[in-house]
């Protein structure tokens, strides 16, 4: 598998590394590892990575050199590029239909291999495959890829923070997921290679903009309900309060986290008005599998304690639902 990787590769002169909607740590992390990675052992070859939108600033820490390019920023050059390719890299993601206009670019390219990295279940069938659902992250696998191909010695600093990045951020900061010993031993490599934890650590968390510190302390206060007898709760975050706020991408980054930090909570619940639907964020602790309930109530899925959907209707009609999810857990 591995071999057959590195023959597409070296075949290729154009390799395009795409990621998904609204890119996560997870996305930006593993897209970056691996762009970084490709052309350090293929300098040759062009590979860039593509994302469909901005990811939130928070990241750009991340990406000091701008190789992450945001396809509704020059959208002629991308998809001029997309349908070049020579091989396609899907990262962190498996539905190449959930890209917006990026989709589009995609389905002209009807001859270039397509190789999946990702950990969230039920993928298609691509041309090579490096799947897991049991990974805690995509980085992860990434990680495991470039290792299998080139050793650790290939990994330098740059790309130990990207694949720290997706590691750290799938997983809460290492606090849920599956915590493997083998994920414990990548991160000594990691820091043997150059990373610096505390510091990345400190840019992820530490470098928020004062509006989302504000909208975080509002989303607490005033904004989380609370439902002890079924050890759940939810919060919900409306159009007028994203304007108050100055939302901007990757602000609701975590929110759904929050409720499972108060004593006897399994479940949260978080509901955000978008232009197209309420988008849904479930999260449980233990045997709760939230993917279920995605994929039955709310168009979605992911994984068993972390996934996500959409709702069409209003905000009143979706906190309606999913209380009656609540009531019967």
């Amino acid at each position: 598998m591995y071999e057959k990787f590195q023959t597409l590769c070296s075949n290729a002169s154009r390799i395009a590394i795409i990621s998904h909607t609204n890119p996560d740590g997870d996305a930006i992390g593993s897209g970056l590892a691996l762009t970084r990675f490709l052309r350090d052992i293929y300098p040759n070859n062009k590979s860039r990575f593509f994302v469909p939108n901005h990811f939130p600033q928070f990241l750009a820490w991340a990406d000091p050199e701008g190789d992450v390019e945001v396809f509704k920023e020059n959208v002629a050059e991308a998809e001029a590029f997309l349908a070049a390719a020579d091989l396609i890299i899907i990262v962190d993601f498996n539905q190449t239909s959930r890209l917006e206009q990026m989709s589009k670019a995609l389905d002209m390219n009807l001859f270039a291999p397509r190789v999946l990295i990702d950990h969230h279940i039920n993928p298609p069938q691509y041309d090579l495959m490096f799947h897991s659902a049991a990974s805690s992250s995509t980085a992860f696998l990434v990680y495991e890829l470039i290792v299998s191909i080139a050793g650790e010695e290939v990994i330098n600093k740059s790309i130990a923070e990207a694949l720290y990045l997706g590691m750290m951020s799938d997983t809460g900061g290492f606090s849920f997921g599956n915590l493997t010993p083998a994920l414990y031993r990548t991160l000594a490599v990691l820091v043997e290679r150059g990373l610096n934890p505390v510091e990345i650590n400190r840019a992820f968390y530490n470098t928020q903009s004062e509006d989302r510190v504000r909208l975080m302390g509002y989303l607490v206060s005033e904004k989380m309900v609370v439902k002890s007898a079924k050890r759940a709760a939810y919060i919900t975050l409306d159009d007028a309060e994203k304007e108050k706020y100055k939302f901007q991408i990757g602000d609701s980054e975590g929110i759904v986290n929050i409720p499972l930090s108060v004593n006897g909570i399994d479940f949260s619940a978080f509901m955000m008005q978008t232009k197209e639907c309420i988008k849904i964020s479930l999260r449980s602790v233990g045997d709760l599998d939230v993917n279920v309930i995605c994929n039955e109530h709310f168009n979605g899925g992911g994984h068993r304690n972390a996934a996500g959907g959409k709702f069409f209707g209003t905000m009143e009609q979706a906190v309606v639902k999913v209380e009656a999810v609540i009531a019967g857990l």
